[in-house]
């Protein structure tokens, strides 16, 4: 649940969701044309070295991509894990790789991802997936059709939290908010409890890098509030009304 990434973010109203080549001599066969003015001792070398490019560039091209390619739209959640104490923190007290999301949402410039990050606001599909770890961005989908009406709801309540201030201490309240309670409450406005929110004495305290915040922001576990409801991005990911979103 990143508090902050300022980097290729823009703000918008948030809308309706539902329902290349080288230089010559830097190209590996480019070197096939100098060939008549190198010493032929050298040439096997350059055999070699032209084999071992062009071998590389195609299993480069063979590679699959670093993150997996949705047939995405509006209204789906999308998952990432982040660097960062807070994001090591989430991993260890939840057991996942999730350590934040948001609600996918169509803009004027195309999908765009409404998050709560500091503050709550959009931001470009394109930005959100790059900050993602490798192997951490994942996408769901609401497994039902939501009525108009809720989906009108939902978009109302959206507009009044875009540019609210970021929540790190995770209350549950509506001051401030942090990525999967923006989330979370976002689906309740459209009529969907996507999961029950659990205390915060459920979640795994005592790992390391969970104190560590909780000493930086609560001043120690004596101050935590235990039974403050939460909900964090994996327990969001595992609802059953869920499912992964079709990749292309």
């Amino acid at each position: 649940m990143p508090p902050r990434h300022d980097a290729g973010i823009y703000e918008h109203r948030i809308p309706s969701w539902p329902g290349h080549g080288s230089p010559i001599g830097t190209n590996p066969i480019d070197s096939i044309r100098f060939f008549g003015h190198v010493p032929r001792v050298i040439r096997p070398l350059l055999f070699l070295s032209l084999s071992l490019a062009l071998l590389g560039a195609t299993a480069s091209a063979k590679e699959k991509p670093a993150h997996p390619d949705y047939q995405l739209r509006e209204g789906d959640i999308v998952f990432q894990g982040n660097p960062g104490l807070q994001s090591d923190a989430v991993r260890a007290a939840t057991d996942s790789p999730y350590t934040h999301c948001g609600v996918v949402v169509e803009t004027r410039d195309g999908l765009a991802v409404f998050e709560a990050i500091h503050p709550v606001r959009v931001t470009r599909l394109e930005d959100f997936i790059a900050r993602s770890l490798p192997g951490t961005f994942h996408a769901r989908r609401l497994n039902q059709a939501l009525d108009p009406a809720w989906v009108d709801q939902a978009r109302k309540w959206a507009e009044q939290q875009n540019g609210k201030p970021y929540d790190s201490l995770f209350a549950w309240s509506d001051d401030s908010m942090y990525c999967s309670e923006l989330v979370w409450k976002l689906y309740r406005a459209g009529g969907v409890e996507l999961c029950k929110p659990r205390p915060f004495r459920e979640y795994r305290l005592d790992e390391p890098a969970v104190k560590t915040i909780i000493d930086q922001r609560y001043g120690g576990k004596a101050n935590l509030p235990l039974d403050e409801p939460a909900v964090a991005p994996s327990d969001l990911a595992a609802s059953s009304y869920l499912v992964e979103v079709p990749r292309k």
